[in-house]
């Protein structure tokens, strides 16, 4: 009987993460995602699926993984959000299931689930995966490619060796040779620790290396293509070399911007986390407990974030790759919990404690903001999560997997309350939807709208018929001798186009904010019109004087 109740909370946590997942596919795009929304779209209506371009103009920002999979998606199902994400998402559940198998090759069939279930309910996969970034796909190259080399180095398997390649390929597909730095030094550390020097120089890392210039061939012979030898430098240098210096991208001088970044990208896991990072590094030194496995995994990320923190270039987005890696020495170290001490068995027990009442408190908070106006919506959720969780407690088992399973119930409520309430409603300031829809309300047909001066992206997605981007000027001139012409721009160039001898017919003014510019002035209800930022939208009929 105790079984099966503990399987039905189980089944209720991870209906729960799992609808989180779901309700994230259709919420609305922003940012970076809707750029990579809006050059998926047009590669799939040109047809052209080898020359990445936004506008026309080509494209030199991000490998083709990412597109590919974002345009299989809208080649079967249209300019949808659910359509731009699905394979994505499949793509990127994949690392989850890599992190199982690299826990399990490493350690043991319960490491890899756990590893699996850290990572899965992390904060920041919940938050990557609703809005899209290549670090999405990315995670997922990295981790096959840690297992099947993890696997390799165990069993000198050829199969192995060429699928660790394979997925080193697939992670710079993704994002570029930031794919390669984990893989590469888990096998350096590994081999390091092993003082295995006749491997480390091992002239078979060369085809290595080939298997993965074959992968990343359609990146580079596009970037050749269209760029020249400066395309190539491009995406083995500047875009990586440029970041760290802060030449082509990047300002800030915060040394421990990853170290709170972690603090709430692994959340709810963040006391075990960092219990686990702390006991792995002390292994290190005493050598009591120490696994040369732990020196691959931990050793590898914290050479990363090492480069991660000195660059000028920063994001909690490029921060992602760590977390399954992360969640394997975190889900290691929990498999032994109950040999450390029971002074500290207690603490690290109180205080997920404490972060889950914090959580369960942030939910209630949430709701009485946010959610009133649909109170059913965070009520169903609330109550049936409340009665799950003091199932959970009357039910005999261990305290610390009681814990665990109370905490993937708890991040799971608001994970879902966030993706299927809240964040809704809060995209729904955004510019482009609320122009593309007065747009197709009053425009009649065959009439055009045009974009000025503003990177809203998005709107190339949604819209149902092309919107044209106006570069300059002379672009803007031509488009003015057009009748009713449908200008979408910020404050600052519609007050200089209102200085010009221009006849308006009807002005809109788009009051919004881009879910990429968040501050609390925004989040809070009574404050959030103070926040907004005024657009515009008009429509001209002809020039005056001439």
């Amino acid at each position: 009987m105790k079984i099966q109740v503990n399987k039905i909370l189980w089944g209720y946590a991870f209906l729960l993460v799992g609808l989180a997942y779901i309700f994230g596919l259709f919420i609305d795009l922003t940012g970076d995602s809707g750029l990579y929304a809006a050059i998926s779209r047009q590669m799939v209506e040109s047809g052209d699926w080898f020359n990445l371009k936004i506008n026309g103009v080509p494209y030199d920002q991000k490998p083709h993984l990412f597109f590919w999979l974002a345009g299989f998606g809208i080649q079967l199902f249209g300019n949808t959000n659910f359509a731009f994400k699905l394979f994505p998402f499949l793509y990127g559940l994949l690392g989850i299931y890599f992190t199982y198998c690299l826990g399990k090759q490493l350690f043991s069939g319960e490491v890899g689930k756990l590893a699996a279930l850290l990572a899965g309910t992390s904060q920041i996969f919940f938050l990557y995966f609703f809005d899209f970034h290549t670090d999405t796909v990315l995670q997922t190259g990295v981790i096959l490619a840690l297992w099947q080399l993890a696997a390799y180095l165990q069993k000198r398997k050829a199969a192995s060796f060429v699928l660790g390649f394979f997925g080193v390929g697939l992670a710079m597909l993704s994002k570029g040779p930031v794919g390669a730095i984990l893989p590469f030094f888990a096998v350096l550390l590994y081999l390091l620790g092993k003082r295995d020097f006749r491997q480390l120089f091992h002239p078979k890392w060369i085809l290595g290396i080939l298997i993965v210039s074959v992968v990343i061939s359609p990146t580079l012979f596009q970037l050749y293509n269209n760029f020249g030898i400066e395309g190539l430098k491009f995406y083995f240098i500047t875009n990586n070399i440029g970041r760290i210096t802060g030449e082509y991208a990047g300002s800030s001088s915060d040394l421990f911007f990853y170290i709170h970044t972690l603090l709430w990208a692994v959340l709810p896991w963040t006391v075990f986390v960092t219990g686990a990072i702390v006991f792995e590094i002390k292994s290190w030194i005493t050598k009591k407990g120490y696994n040369i496995w732990g020196v691959y995994l931990l050793g590898s990320v914290l050479l990363f974030v090492f480069i991660l923190s000195i660059a000028k270039g920063k994001a909690p987005n490029y921060f992602l790759i760590a977390i399954p890696v992360i969640s394997i020495v975190t889900a290691s170290w929990a498999s032994h919990f109950s040999a450390i001490s029971k002074r500290l068995q207690l603490f690290f027990i109180r205080s997920q404690i404490v972060l889950i009442s914090w959580l369960g408190a942030t939910f209630i908070f949430l709701t009485i903001v946010f959610a009133l106006d649909a109170i059913w919506i965070p009520l169903t959720i609330f109550v049936s999560s409340t009665f799950a969780i003091f199932i959970a407690l009357k039910t005999p088992a261990e305290r610390i997997n009681k814990l665990v399973l109370i905490s993937t119930i708890v991040i799971g409520a608001s994970s879902l309350l966030l993706n299927v309430k809240i964040l809704p409603d809060l995209y729904k300031y955004q510019g482009a939807k609320q122009v593309l829809t007065l747009f197709e309300k009053n425009a009649g047909k065959d009439k055009h709208l045009y974009n000025f001066e503003l990177e809203e992206y998005e709107m190339f997605f949604y819209a149902k018929d092309a919107v044209d981007q106006i570069n300059n000027w002379e672009e803007l001139y031509d488009v003015f001798e057009k009748p009713e012409t449908w200008i979408y721009t910020n404050s600052i160039k519609y007050n200089d186009i209102i200085n010009m001898e221009f006849k308006f017919d009807t002005i809109y003014e788009i009051r919004q904010n881009g879910m990429n510019r968040i501050n609390m002035q925004f989040l809070n209800p009574g404050t959030r019109e103070n926040s907004l930022t005024t657009n515009y939208l008009f429509v001209t009929t002809q020039k005056q004087g001439n």
